[in-house]
């Protein structure tokens, strides 16, 4: 069984948007990227939470951050080109920040989303 291609968007590396994947083209224009997605799940220090959120908002490679209920206080959504740049955000960025005490990390392999769906009567399929 063939899995399918990740999908296409642009990825947040070392501060610049940056698209890979394509050859020549306009000087700042840019091509587009296969990207990894991750959901870091983070446990940290109850009084670490207020300034985290932010922080981890503000770092390279992560899209989204949410505060959570449960065991983990924050959820992060990972958007990286490759494992080595998931490794990278995880334990260089991540996990070495004040106040955090454990994350834990999934990577996604598939989205079930309503885009996904709907792009299947894109095609031209009747």
């Amino acid at each position: 069984m063939m899995l399918p291609n990740p999908p296409t968007i642009p990825f947040r590396h070392s501060g610049v948007t940056r698209r890979a994947g394509g050859s020549g083209g306009l000087r700042g224009v840019s091509t587009i990227a296969r990207v990894l997605t991750a959901f870091l799940f983070i446990v940290c220090e109850p009084e670490a939470i207020g300034r985290l959120g932010r922080a981890l908002a503000d770092t390279d490679g992560v899209a989204e951050v949410y505060t959570t209920t449960g065991s983990a206080d924050f959820i992060a959504v990972v958007r990286v080109p490759d494992l080595d740049a998931l490794a990278t955000v995880v334990t260089q960025h991540i996990a070495g920040m004040p106040g955090i005490v454990r994350t834990d990390t999934h990577m996604a392999i598939r989205s079930y989303g309503r885009s996904d769906e709907t792009a299947g009567f894109d095609i031209g399929v009747d």
